[in-house]
């Protein structure tokens, strides 16, 4: 009988996790988490420091990240 409840329950399963999975990359796209922006400006940090983005760059996306974060922990 378990059986028969794992192959059923499977689909919903897979539905799930594709749905948390598509719920975690909006998140990280449009920073909305603190978590998200936290990782951003780790991206940035590394992009700078190999090379990738120029100092300018760097700074305003940093500017734009610190802002970022400050509204997100008000929500």
């Amino acid at each position: 009988m378990l059986l028969v409840d794992d192959i059923l329950r499977l689909p919903i399963d897979l539905g799930m996790k594709v749905l948390r999975t598509l719920a975690e990359q909006v998140d990280d796209e449009l920073l909305r988490t603190e978590e998200s922006v936290r990782k951003r400006v780790m991206e940035t940090q590394l992009k700078y420091e190999s090379g990738e983005i120029k100092e300018e760059e760097y700074r305003e996306m940093m500017d734009y990240l610190k802002k970022r974060l400050e509204e997100v922990k008000k929500e």
